[in-house]
């Protein structure tokens, strides 16, 4: 296994895995560091050398790539064995939802800050993006081997690559999350939990209008706990700001990065799960959540509708939707035996879909497959 990382480590061996770090070149500091975020200058040639040092020092028959938003897709153009990518994140669509989750005035704020200056801030982040999704249809189309889990990245390697193996592969979770369960919550407040990224397009400020709409009409007494990476991040002003435009100060709660054991918690104390992403492939938080049985609520972005079926295992809602949003975790609210019900359902195909024995056993079998193709064809 070779990834990049913050500290460098010599490699070692733990487990029978072999493990390598990826050592790229260094952001410069001061203003040579911000001319490089103005450029939006990448070290991924940096990167992909010495990925390319590690594969002639290791010899495999077969390099297996987690996501096509990084540059490792890209060895598949010099690689001599076969190169399988598991797809996660799709920026050729994230970027095109990216200033959904934003309300405009924020989106010039930003652009008069002094962090754009610097070269940070969510613009410079969002022509990261545009860069690197340039970047990603190129090794959509130059790879020939793909894992999903979703029907929505299934159909977007259909239609960018119509000659690729597509494979379906589940993920494996973490196992805390297979070993406790959620039960209904009698009394007190009625908890919303959800786990929210930096990126605009998570859909962090509809959630708060939403939240802000049940407050007002439904139920006076809700609240909202957030985890995840916001305080510090460009996100987090605006975020401040929708908390006063909406009233909802008092009412949400940031939780800050949770280990599994705060996550695991914080679901069981809740009342719901909401997922309100503007684009999605396969949020692991949805799914940990299906895993316990928390009745959830999501928006019908990219591949979860492929995790969570509408009136089944959960409540669906249109994208960028908010009273649709709103009205999804109301109707929790209204009918707690149906929302138990539902969570049950979702806890019984979750820990179906992410066993560990059953991945494994398919990840094999595709590695055997992609190797037999590969040698066919050579």
């Amino acid at each position: 296994m070779a990834a990049p990382g913050v500290t460098p480590f010599e490699p070692f061996d733990e487990g029978g895995v072999q493990y390598f770090h990826v050592q790229g070149r260094e952001e410069a500091g001061g203003f040579a560091g911000a001319a490089a975020r103005w450029a939006h200058r990448t070290n991924e040639d940096s990167l992909l050398s010495a990925a390319s040092a590690v594969i002639e020092q290791y010899g495999p028959d077969l390099i297996h790539v987690h996501g096509s938003e990084g540059p490792f897709g890209r060895l598949a153009e010099t690689a001599a064995v076969p190169l399988l990518i598991s797809l996660q994140g799709i920026l050729l669509v994230y970027s095109r939802a990216y200033f959904s989750g934003i309300p405009a005035p924020d989106v010039v704020r930003d652009a008069a800050s002094l962090e754009f200056l610097k070269g940070g801030g969510f613009l410079h982040a969002y022509w990261d993006m545009r860069i690197a999704a340039r970047r990603e249809l190129g090794i959509l189309r130059a790879c020939r081997y793909f894992t999903g889990r979703t029907a929505w990245d299934r159909g977007i390697v259909s239609v960018v690559n119509p000659q690729a193996q597509y494979y379906h592969v589940d993920e494996v979770l973490r196992p805390e999350f297979f070993l406790d369960e959620w039960r209904p919550i009698i009394d007190g407040p009625f908890v919303i939990y959800t786990t929210a990224g930096p990126a605009p397009y998570k859909g962090l400020v509809n959630l708060l209008e939403a939240v802000a709409l049940l407050r007002d009409s439904v139920r006076s007494d809700i609240r909202l706990r957030i985890a995840g990476q916001i305080e510090g991040a460009s996100m987090w002003p605006i975020a401040q700001r929708a908390l006063d435009r909406f009233r909802l100060r008092g009412v949400v709660d940031f939780l800050g990065p949770l280990r599994p054991a705060g996550i695991i918690s914080e679901l069981k104390a809740a009342s719901v799960y909401v997922q309100p992403s503007l684009a999605e492939n396969s949020p692991n938080s949805l799914a940990e959540a299906m895993l316990l049985g928390v009745p959830c609520v999501a928006s019908s972005a990219g591949g979860v509708p492929s995790l969570l079926r509408d009136g089944l295992e959960g409540l669906l809602c249109p994208s960028n939707d908010v009273y649709g949003l709103a009205g999804a975790i109301g109707a929790i609210d209204a009918d707690p035996a149906r929302a138990a019900g539902l969570g049950m359902n979702a806890r019984t195909r979750a820990r179906r879909r992410h066993d560990p024995h059953t991945i494994a056993q398919d990840t094999r079998a595709v590695y055997g497959d992609v190797i037999a193709r590969h040698q066919a064809r050579r």
